[in-house]
């Protein structure tokens, strides 16, 4: 019997450390990054739509697109095209911010092939959906199914790394948004350090060493932003003044992510930072980029 509907928690990521090795022809960069999984999430409900449309999105929180221009949105492009399954309308609540480093777009595209998966009960294979993903965009494959992972090529090619365990993060997210093309645009690149600083940071990660993590931090992206965005330096600051042990710019940024040593500690830090005018999130590291639920009755609206 076919499923009413599908709940989808699609979680942030944060990046521990960004390196921009080299341009490519396509016009993108090749990296690598150690990716991380964060208990922000946003959540999608996904449910069977008979006829035309073959999609509908609704939209609450965050202000974002409801249409095509949403790369939730355009996953059903993508998943139906492939699949040859009926339509589905998503309702999505979005709380990760829009265009702040932290992945939340890639997370909607990721949990809406996710949800589509498990919706129509298709059982599709890994390596199809990190095909599909990869179309999308280039942290859509991580996005798919989280946890701790190095990120190479455009961040597509993974590889697992054990669970984070031993530290929470404060996220701290400046009210604008940076696009990572135009983050990419301002990369000094080939300014890299000859010891390769993503690869420690993974050795701390296996060896669970969470002061040799906090040592390697670093994002080759983050100068430029500042040049462009000195706020981001202030937001970094302030962060270490109140009590985070290392921080650094996630992705493309705005958001700084400051390491502390569990919730308590994030909750103090937050409360230091709040009226700012920043977004504040404390998350702990968790295991999984999706978290799919059966719904019992179809949400109605």
């Amino acid at each position: 019997m076919r499923l009413q509907a599908v709940r989808v928690e699609a979680f942030a990521k944060i990046n521990l450390g960004l390196a921009v090795t080299a341009s490519r022809p396509d016009g993108y960069h090749d990296i690598e990054t150690l990716f991380q999984s964060v208990s922000l999430s946003d959540t999608l409900i996904l449910a069977p739509l008979e006829g035309a449309p073959r999609a509908a999105l609704s939209v609450s929180g965050i202000p974002v697109p409801d249409g095509a221009e949403n790369l939730a949105w355009r996953a059903v492009d993508v998943a139906l095209a492939e699949f040859g399954c009926p339509g589905v309308s998503i309702d999505l609540t979005k709380r990760i911010p829009v265009a702040a480093g932290l992945g939340g777009g890639s997370a909607d595209a990721a949990a809406v092939l996710r949800g589509i998966d498990a919706l129509f009960e298709l059982g599709a294979a890994r390596a199809t959906l990190l095909r599909l993903a990869a179309l999308l965009g280039s942290d859509v494959p991580f996005m798919l199914f989280g946890g701790t992972a190095l990120g190479t090529g455009r961040g597509e090619s993974l590889e697992a790394l054990p669970a984070l365990r031993g530290v929470w993060f404060v996220l701290a997210t400046p009210r604008f948004g940076v696009s990572a093309g135009e983050a990419y645009e301002m990369a000094r690149i080939g300014l890299t350090d000859p010891v390769n600083f993503i690869r420690v940071n993974c050795l701390a990660v296996r060896e669970g060493d969470i002061p040799m993590l906090a040592k390697g931090l670093r994002n080759d992206l983050e100068a430029g932003v500042v040049s462009a965005c000195p706020e981001v330096a202030r937001v970094k600051e302030a962060l270490l003044s109140h009590g985070a042990f290392a921080a650094v710019m996630s992705g493309s940024g705005p958001t700084v992510v400051g390491l502390v040593k569990d919730e308590p500690a994030g909750q103090s830090v937050a409360s230091r930072l709040s009226g700012r005018g920043w977004d504040i999130h404390v998350v702990a590291p968790i295991d999984v980029g999706q978290s799919v639920t059966a719904v019992e009755d179809k949400p109605h609206g």
